[in-house]
């Protein structure tokens, strides 16, 4: 792939890790301008106008969109390749430039964040097709919301921590935010009955922490939550924990973060296309890393939908 034989667009959040990502594009911006000559690009100024500008870019034919911020603005971007469901452009690209506190997106993708491995990427890179998750939840109104995402949605007590990251301090970084919240989230936690249908299997309800519903397999902030999980295998890959506290957490989470944990007794592995939970309780939903709504809620997986940027091989 080579970007100057594309029509290149930028979408760039100012604000992701404390104002880095401004710095990091300028840097990168120029040193790609200085190779492929000059393209249009936008900073974004309020939630979901990503997914409006890379909407409009490839509306007008664009086929090559950078995404520069963290995982919620490269959902965000995610969310403007598809109208009512379908892919506008088959053959156009999503480049990740990760600026963001979490960066599992490009953890589970295999990528680096800095300047020359970006750079070169762009020069000289391949494309490799990935699978896209869509998500139906519940919005507070009771209707029905919808959202793609590219790496992990989740729910139970990971979909707190989400809602929980505004509140820790942000000098701790990404993966330690992740922790001090899941923390805080555990030392209050009550886990929550669930009912999971799996590709048609009802399982009998049973109490969850948390359901990890992976297409990659990092969330988190560096949590290997779905160590078997493939962008590129037409499935979605669960991982459901059971009822666990703060001190299982301080005893195991270790093995999390390694992704060493799924023989632990109070976890379980499955794999399917589609995946549909509900509960009695208002158990809430996220997505790549933004907390969206409650269950019930259905998952299912796009095959190989969409073209991501990587490292030439």
């Amino acid at each position: 792939m080579n970007a100057r034989r594309r029509r290149v667009y930028g979408i760039v959040n100012p604000t992701a890790a404390l104002g880095k990502a401004r710095r990091f594009w300028t840097k990168l911006r120029e040193l790609l301008q200085g190779q492929i000559g000059p393209f249009p690009w936008e900073w974004t100024e309020s939630p979901l106008q990503a997914t409006a500008l890379a909407r409009s870019a490839l509306q007008q034919g664009y086929d090559l969109i950078i995404s520069v911020g963290g995982d919620g603005t490269h959902n965000e971007v995610i969310n403007g390749f598809f109208t009512d469901g379908k892919v506008q452009n088959s053959q156009a690209i999503l480049a990740v430039v990760s600026c963001g506190s979490g960066g599992d997106l490009i953890r589970s993708l295999g990528t680096t964040s800095d300047i020359s491995s970006a750079l070169g990427t762009f020069l000289t890179g391949s494309t490799r097709r990935v699978d896209v998750g869509h998500l139906k939840f519940t919005l507070p109104s009771g209707d029905t919301g919808e959202r793609l995402f590219l790496n992990v949605a989740s729910l139970g007590l990971s979909a707190r921590v989400c809602s929980l990251l505004s509140n820790q301090p942000r000098f701790f970084g990404g993966s330690g935010r992740y922790f001090l919240a899941t923390v805080r989230a555990l030392m209050a936690n009550q886990n929550e009955r669930v009912t999971l249908d799996i590709d048609g299997n009802t399982l009998p309800s049973q109490l969850v922490n948390t359901a990890a519903i992976a297409n990659g397999q990092f969330f988190g902030g560096g949590m290997r939550v779905a160590p078997r999980a493939r962008l590129d295998d037409g499935m979605l890959d669960m991982v459901v924990i059971g009822p666990v506290g703060l001190l299982d957490f301080v005893r195991w989470g270790s093995r999390l973060y390694q992704g060493k944990h799924l023989n632990h007794p109070r976890i379980d592995h499955y794999k399917a296309s589609r995946i549909h939970a509900s509960s009695d309780m208002p158990v809430l939903v996220e997505a790549d890393g933004e907390t969206l709504g409650t269950l019930p809620a259905t998952f299912t997986v796009l095959p190989q939908a969409i073209r991501i940027l990587v490292p030439g091989r």
